[in-house]
């Protein structure tokens, strides 16, 4: 078998058993796919932007609670 032939049967076999997690590629693009497909799992910003995105979700948790308004102290 010539090169190109082995190329197509890779990708074939790849194509017909998409569970066979070794094969997968692990591009710039494949792992952008991926992140995208599970925002939950942030993995940029600085320590400030951690701590107010945390203050956020605290507040937002409140008015859950509590409703709109000042918080009570």
């Amino acid at each position: 078998m010539s090169k190109k032939t082995d190329e197509i049967l890779k990708q074939f076999d790849v194509l017909n058993n998409p569970g066979d997690e070794s094969e997968k590629e692990h591009s710039l693009q494949e792992n952008a796919k991926l992140r995208a497909q599970h925002p939950d799992q942030l993995n940029a910003g600085t320590a400030f932007d951690w701590e107010e995105m945390e203050a956020y979700k605290q507040e937002l948790e409140r008015m859950d609670r509590e409703g709109p308004g000042r918080p009570k102290e």
